[in-house]
């Protein structure tokens, strides 16, 4: 039986995990061809979402109007933090495009089963994203 105090640590712990638990997630940046890039690789889950929307976040606040595209082919588990961080990240900059490069179960299932695969610019690879700008 979890006790109000039990909840209530299990709560912080989630809103202000480890420094070290978030390891599972790498974000690189590239500028290419007059667009900014987020690389991720490993998993966004609920540890790792908040660290995605602060880069997203600061990507978007320095190059407002650009166009920002979110490679998601190396990642291996996307979970419904993951997906909110997205849909909330396409909405920040109303003159910037925002893509979304998946490819594979992982990323690209859930976009579908979500419906954000609708919602989003969804490409199977940064150069079909490319493509379109």
């Amino acid at each position: 039986m979890t006790t109000q105090d039990d909840a209530a640590r299990i709560l912080r712990r989630m809103d202000a995990p480890d420094a070290g638990h978030d390891s599972n997630l790498t974000l690189t940046v590239e500028a290419a061809d007059g667009c900014v890039i987020l690389h991720a690789a490993g998993e966004i889950d609920v540890v790792t979402a908040p660290r995605l929307q602060d880069e997203l976040e600061q990507l978007i606040a320095r190059h407002p109007g650009s166009v920002m595209i979110v490679d998601l082919t190396e990642v291996g588990f996307l979970a419904s933090a993951g997906l909110a961080v997205l849909m909330r990240s396409s909405e920040l900059d109303e003159r910037s495009r925002f893509m979304v490069v998946a490819s594979g179960p992982a990323t690209v299932r859930p976009l579908e089963l979500t419906g954000l695969s609708d919602a989003l610019d969804v490409h199977a690879t940064v150069e079909a994203a490319m493509a379109t700008v």
